[in-house]
């Protein structure tokens, strides 16, 4: 029994059973023939397996969801012409492999996506919109939330646009019927949550109206219809003035609990660090992230007393449309993050879901001073970071909350990455180094005590990959991304995954995705960008990656090495052998011999042919 991340098909003939009555041995006939000429051998060349049919209809496996939406543009075309007529959903999720057979609601959530479906039209869920390439994002157009037969949360709908096929005008009269009364709805709904607003903190008229979202626009022409939001950091108003990481961790997991909505697109943390203080004005600043609202506000804490006040900003319009202060005991601080989370998604989405409320609403420990003791070592040490020092200290303080709290999961995955990064650090040997073993057991448990947990699933993917268990690294990773679809951590993490384990176009667009979510992303994610392009046969934009990225840091030596094997696989040799000098000036440890144990791009042939574009370039054999 294995259990994976994949796309599933659910495939259907609409009004089978009428054309058996009619003229069974024909119809019979013609099924067999659509199946052995069309459907089978197209979903084989996309990757695909078939795994169940059921006389009028099939479920299928896909490695990809860009291959399961093209195996069905393709029968489809195949039906136009022909006398059925199909319905096709499509979902990515989580499913168990057994004995030739697969389960789960990946499985179930497709089944329920075909029923919903028009003939001769593809539904797929938001999990696949996602999960496409970013250049495919006008493919489709978004239905709207359903409820499904035997699942509890409403599912995120959206059409495949079939090129050649358009709906006529007729048909599409009733679709903007429905769509222009679901935005009336909600517009009513904000409206009516912008008047409770004014219940907290009064808005003049003005602003109430031109507070009412965006999305009552009839305009579907968005790439990604999601709101975009950035909760900018917390200003720390505390007398002392020496606790900022309070206020700085506070953001942190404000933002972290709003990226879990998948209606939502959220940028990450760090960029909104690295645009804080360059601009006063705050509609310029949300035009440099790229966001439609903005969050501010400020933290102060005295002893045992927490004031936090928060406010969100429409961008576009300038409005203020919510704000809100809390005065709390500091043991109420995940009361607060509840509430705040709850209240900003309430104001940007229709509606927020049972689960995703709970999701918001959870603890992640009883101990105010293991939370403490956790942003502190968030503060001290970030992956990707080279400093020992940090990774020791960073690592005594997760002591310290486990010893406090030996449930905290958050904790026990963060002392997991100390472990499996100081491994990484290593030149080499990582795979057997028994710290490594102890890593991934610390974040396993971390997943066990907390299975929503994405950041655990992060550890764990870098642990495997040093251990050379590149499919498992590859699992691990696609699981982060399934918890928080929001978190460009997770989406770099499963795109350098990817890149280990051969998957190349998926890892350009994840790593474009990650960085899309993250503007003012660390170089670190300028790299694997680079290095998946480079790995994709794209060599030429991989170039103009890595050197955006040298300009920014021109001695990241991971920007200098895949700069080295590029111009050394190109023939560039004297540039070559000079990126390598500065590459070991800058990291005196590299070496040919490293590389080998690194497995930088797994066991796939890449990884001979990257070996020899930096020989090409002088590389030292040994340290």
């Amino acid at each position: 029994m294995q259990r994976k991340l994949a796309a599933i098909m659910a495939a259907d003939i609409v009004g089978y059973s009428r054309l058996m009555a009619e003229d069974e041995s024909s119809t019979y006939a013609e099924l067999r023939t659509v199946f052995d000429h069309l459907i089978a051998p197209t979903v084989a060349r996309h990757g695909g397996t078939t795994f169940k049919t059921t006389g009028d209809g099939f479920l299928a496996m896909f490695p990809s969801v860009n291959e399961a939406v093209d195996a069905a543009l393709a029968i489809q075309q195949g039906f136009d012409d022909g006398p059925f007529k199909l319905r096709i959903g499509i979902n990515l999720g989580d499913v168990i492999e057994d004995n030739g057979d697969v389960y789960g609601d990946g499985v179930n959530v497709a089944a329920r996506l075909e029923t919903m479906t028009e003939p001769g039209q593809i539904f797929v869920s938001g999990a696949v919109v996602m999960a496409a390439e970013r250049n495919r994002g006008d493919l489709f157009a978004r239905v709207g939330r359903r409820r499904a037969k035997n699942i509890p949360e409403l599912l995120e709908v959206y059409r495949v646009r079939r090129a050649g096929s358009p709906l006529s005008i007729w048909q599409q009269v009733p679709h903007v019927l429905r769509c222009s009364a679901a935005r009336w709805s909600y517009g009513v709904a904000a409206i009516a949550l912008i008047l409770i607003g004014t219940q907290i903190s009064p808005l003049p008229l003005a602003a109430m109206v031109s507070g009412i979202p965006t999305a009552l626009s009839l305009d579907q022409t968005r790439r990604d219809p999601r709101p975009s939001i950035a909760v900018m950091p917390f200003a720390t108003m505390s007398g002392s003035g020496n606790q900022p990481y309070f206020a700085d961790g506070l953001t942190e997991d404000v933002t972290t609990a709003l990226a879990r909505n998948p209606e939502l697109q959220v940028i990450a943390r760090d960029s909104t660090y690295a645009a804080r203080g360059q601009e006063t004005d705050v509609r310029k600043l949300a035009a440099k992230l790229g966001v439609d609202y903005v969050v501010e506000g400020s933290a102060r804490r005295e002893g045992d007393q927490l004031r936090v006040s928060a406010q969100l900003i429409d961008v576009g319009t300038g409005a203020h449309l919510w704000s809100r202060s809390f005065d709390k005991k500091v043991a109420d601080v995940f009361t607060v993050q509840s509430e705040l989370t709850t209240e900003i998604v309430a104001q940007l989405a229709p509606y927020i879901g049972r689960s995703e409320a709970a999701a918001a609403a959870l603890r992640p420990t009883d101990s105010l001073q293991a939370y403490d003791l956790v942003l502190q070592a968030r503060d001290r040490y970030r992956h990707g970071a080279t400093d020992r020092n940090a990774i020791l200290d960073a690592r005594g303080l997760y002591q310290r909350a486990l010893e406090m709290d030996p449930a905290y999961a958050a904790a026990r995955a963060g002392l997991a990455l100390t472990y499996i990064s100081e491994v990484a650090q290593r030149p080499g040997g990582q795979a057997a180094a028994p710290e490594l073993d102890l890593g991934l057991s610390e974040a396993r448990q971390a997943v066990r005590l907390d299975p929503n947990l994405g950041f655990g699933y992060q550890v764990i993917s870098f642990g495997l990959a040093l251990q050379a268990d590149y499919s498992g690294g590859l699992q691990a990773a696609q699981r982060a991304v399934e918890l928080n679809p929001n978190d460009p951590d997770s989406m770099i993490a499963l795109a350098k995954a990817q890149v280990r384990f051969g998957d190349y176009p998926d890892a350009v667009a994840n790593a474009e995705r990650a960085r899309r979510l993250h503007p003012m992303a660390p170089e670190y994610y300028a790299y694997v960008h680079g290095q998946a392009l480079y790995a994709d046969g794209r060599r030429e934009e991989a170039a103009t990656v890595i050197s955006e990225c040298l300009v920014r840091a021109p001695r990241d030596a991971n920007c200098l090495l895949i700069q080295a094997a590029l111009q050394g696989g190109s023939g560039e040799l004297e540039k070559a052998q000079a990126t390598m000098a500065s590459l070991v000036g800058a990291h005196p440890t590299f070496s040919l011999e490293a590389e080998r144990a690194y497995r930088r791009f797994g066991d796939k042939p890449l990884m001979e042919e990257f070996l020899q574009d930096l020989a090409r370039a002088k590389a030292p054999e040994t340290a």
